[in-house]
């Protein structure tokens, strides 16, 4: 018996294999005069038929349409933006603003434009202004002293493109003393002192 699924295995097997495009095989199965029981995939004088199902391999993935193939090989990756300038314009270098109350405006650009996907960030003493892509910034409440503005601009890898010029200007305190050593001309003129009420002519 164990012979006989042995045999009856190996042959599906080997229908499976060679007809996978199918889905039921023909196969007959007879009787020796031993009581040996066989199976063959051809007819034999005296075999019974059996039908056996075959199971169907999944079909394999149709390939991309080689117009579509074409299309996506032929279209062009834009080449990256060159910026022949970057510069900060306003304020100018060397500009000095008085009191504690003072608005800084800080004004940028570049040539050419902002390109899609880069970025332009700007610095103040080193620390990053928010407002990313910003080409305009209001300063306001600055210590007094020296401060130092910076512009750069990155692709979309976070990779450096150009980087400004950088720009010095000053916060000063505003002069509330009389200036010093001013002119005869500017000097209040003297008023002549008013006479006593009892005095008469002479």
């Amino acid at each position: 018996m164990k012979t006989c699924v042995l045999m009856l295995g190996c042959l599906l097997a080997t229908v499976s294999l060679a007809q996978s495009t199918q889905t039921r095989r023909e196969v007959w199965q007879w009787r020796d005069a031993n009581g040996v029981t066989h199976f063959s995939d051809q007819p034999v004088p005296g075999a019974t038929k059996m039908v056996i199902g075959v199971s169907q391999p999944p079909p394999a993935a149709a390939p991309a349409p080689a117009s579509a193939a074409a299309a996506a090989r032929s279209t062009p990756t834009p080449a990256p933006v060159r910026y022949s300038s970057l510069e900060i314009w306003q304020p100018e270098n060397g500009a000095s603003f008085f009191g504690g109350d003072a608005v800084v405006e800080v004004r940028l650009r570049s040539d050419p434009a902002l390109a899609p996907g880069d970025r332009v960030l700007t610095y103040l003493d080193g620390k990053l202004l928010p407002g990313e892509n910003a080409l305009e910034h209001s300063l306001a409440s600055l210590e007094r002293g020296v401060h130092s503005l910076t512009s750069v601009i990155l692709d979309p890898q976070g990779n450096e493109r150009i980087r400004s010029e950088p720009v010095v200007f000053h916060i000063k305190q505003p002069t509330v003393n009389p200036p010093r050593n001013v002119g005869p001309s500017l000097r209040p003129r003297p008023q002549p002192l008013p006479a006593p009420a009892n005095a008469g002519p002479r």
